[in-house]
């Protein structure tokens, strides 16, 4: 990363920090593998590490990030961190291109293949297609984990479009329908898009889950993995 990119985060930092009463910020990237920001703050100081995701994005992007984080800081939480130019610039091809291969070489746990020792993660979302439960999203990247979190048995990146399924469900022992229906539920993430603001397992995507089929089996079968009870 080049000294003008570093300069540049830490000017609109700087910037944004004034407007808001700070008298001495600083900013730098860092190589989170999540898209993150953390901070420390004393007094009218404040330090940033803010997500090197965003090293690639123009100077407009990285202006707006800075004081929404300002504002946000200042509302406690209370305001969304993204505005709609963000969110466009997050979905646009620029962003998975550059990003995604970084963030796929920083998760260390992922097998990087959609088939498995028994299911196929495709098949299962061409099945979801199929009964109308979801709609194709494109550029999806769907993989096995390479170790069998029990404790973690799907979870997705919506910034990445990066959906993986704990290996643990890969076994002959659990239906078909299990990871299936895991599946689904990441899915229904990616659809429902970024926010920071709210509850992302809300009464509207509950409901949601229950449309599946197997909801009632499925979320049985989860305990009992989770468990350990095969």
């Amino acid at each position: 990363m080049t000294t003008d990119v570093q300069d540049g985060i830490s000017a609109s930092f700087q910037r944004a920090g004034r407007a808001y009463g700070y008298d001495k910020v600083s900013a730098s990237f860092f190589p989170f593998k999540d898209f993150k920001a953390c901070w420390q703050r004393t007094g009218n100081t404040a330090d940033f590490k803010v997500t090197d995701y965003l090293a690639c994005a123009n100077g407009q992007i990285v202006d707006e990030f800075a004081d929404n984080l300002f504002k946000r800081l200042r509302s406690k939480g209370k305001i969304e961190l993204y505005n709609d130019r963000m969110k466009d610039w997050f979905q646009s091809r620029e962003f998975l291109d550059t990003n995604r291969p970084v963030y796929l070489h920083r998760s260390r746990n992922l097998a990087y293949r959609s088939k498995g020792s028994n299911y196929e993660l495709l098949e299962a979302f061409e099945r979801l297609k199929e009964q109308g439960l979801v709609a194709d999203i494109p550029n999806t990247y769907i993989t096995w984990t390479r170790g069998p979190n029990r404790a973690r048995l799907g979870y997705c990146s919506i910034l990445m479009r990066v959906i993986a399924i704990s290996s643990a469900l890969d076994t002959e022992k659990v239906p078909e329908y299990v990871p299936e229906y895991v599946l689904y539920h990441e899915l229904l993430h990616l659809r429902g898009g970024l926010r920071s603001l709210g509850r992302y397992h809300d009464k509207q995507f509950k409901d949601l889950e229950r449309i599946h089929p197997r909801y009632h089996e499925a979320e049985e079968w989860l305990k009992r993995v989770a468990a350990k009870k095969l």
